[in-house]
């Protein structure tokens, strides 16, 4: 917006009200000149500056460190901070063997996790204990059984299985960060309303999304269901997180229900014809992004919404149809042949506390 006003130009038009009736001349090398450089540059400075003006008045996904300012200041929103994965383990070893508490495993690509608390093996020489990982993020959401190495080997440990890891969340994204932003000021919380609860609960690191009832038991009571910020089923220390954080600032009298949101699994299997030079597992990899999106545009419909009376709470549907045309706009599809969702083809209902998890998709 400013780039013309460069020094040169600002100095120009310094020089240029110069008036040489008054003892001062605009001569290259004289006095005026000398003076007027500093001057000029430090006013193109200013110029530049406000280049920054809009992107902080009014913010965007690009306005970067400007969000969390806006947010800040003007409305008292943080950014999320990410949280960590915790999954269970089973251990095996001689009877008797004490496992201490922050004996760290790792899977195969170096993530680390610690044993939360000791683990003693009983008489069968079996034990279990839960495993938290070493830094926030949903890459320490590991499948079972991957985690498979430890630093330090210890003596009389010979076998362990970790279930599945699930809790990690990234830092709040900018364009999470911004839809809080712009949710605060279009719905405002206010007296304990509902889009009160639901900013509550999404100032808890990990929370993604928050559906709140009103009255989900009659007058004085709200639910609220949690989907965590992976578009899953949040863990149970980021469910115990919000409930606490809730019942803190809630209003007095008010009973609360706070629980994570049931994962209904989705598999899609698809039978296709492509075109020349098309690629199938590319071809599967978009269709795979194409659902998630879809999925997650489902979860944020029925999940962003603050409901007064339970009854309007309904189920919501996932379409055959949108699955199918989903399929052929994916780039290299000609046709298909076969398309099944869930082993079916009939469009899969999705209860009020459940949200649509793609499990498996499979192009053939």
């Amino acid at each position: 917006m400013y780039e013309n006003q460069t020094v040169e130009a600002v100095k120009a038009r310094i020089l240029s009200t110069i008036q040489e009736g008054q003892g001062l001349s605009s001569m290259a090398g004289g006095f005026a000149d000398g003076v007027s450089g500093p001057v000029a540059e430090e006013i193109s400075r200013v110029y530049q500056a406000l280049n920054a003006v809009p992107s902080m008045l009014f913010v965007d996904e690009s306005s970067g460190g400007y969000i969390d300012l806006v947010g800040r200041q003007y409305y008292n929103i943080t950014r999320r901070s990410g949280t960590r994965a915790y999954c269970d383990i089973s251990l095996t070893g001689a009877p008797g063997l004490t496992i201490p508490a922050g004996t760290a495993f790792l899977t195969a690509g170096g993530l680390s996790f610690a044993l939360m608390a000791q683990v003693v093996l009983g008489d069968a020489g079996t034990g279990s204990g839960r495993l938290e990982a070493a830094q926030v993020g949903s890459a320490y959401n590991v499948e079972a059984g991957t985690v498979n190495r430890m630093y330090v080997n210890l003596p009389g440990l010979t076998g362990y299985t970790n279930e599945a890891a699930e809790g990690g969340t990234d830092e709040e994204s900018d364009a999470a960060l911004l839809a809080r932003i712009r949710e605060r000021v279009q719905r405002p919380p206010t007296s304990g309303n509902g889009y009160q609860y639901r900013q509550w609960a999404l100032e808890v690191p990990g929370v993604g999304n928050a559906k709140v009832v009103e009255l989900a038991d009659g007058p004085g009571t709200v639910a609220v269901t949690l989907v965590d910020s992976n578009y899953d089923a949040p863990s149970e220390e980021i469910v115990a997180a919000a409930e606490a954080h809730i019942n803190e600032e809630r209003p007095i009298g008010a009973a609360v229900t706070v629980t994570a949101a049931q994962a209904l699994g989705v598999t899609v299997a698809a039978t296709v014809t492509l075109s020349a030079g098309a690629d199938r597992a590319a071809v599967k990899a978009a269709f795979e992004q194409a659902l998630n999106d879809h999925l997650r545009t489902l979860i944020d419909e029925t999940f962003s919404t603050v409901y007064y009376d339970p009854d309007d709470d309904t189920a919501y549907t996932l379409l055959y149809n949108r699955v199918l045309a989903i399929l052929l706009t994916i780039p290299g599809v000609v046709d298909f042949t076969a398309l099944t969702v869930n082993g079916g083809t009939a469009d899969v209902t999705i209860q009020p506390d459940q949200i649509p998890i793609l499990e498996e998709v499979t192009v053939s």
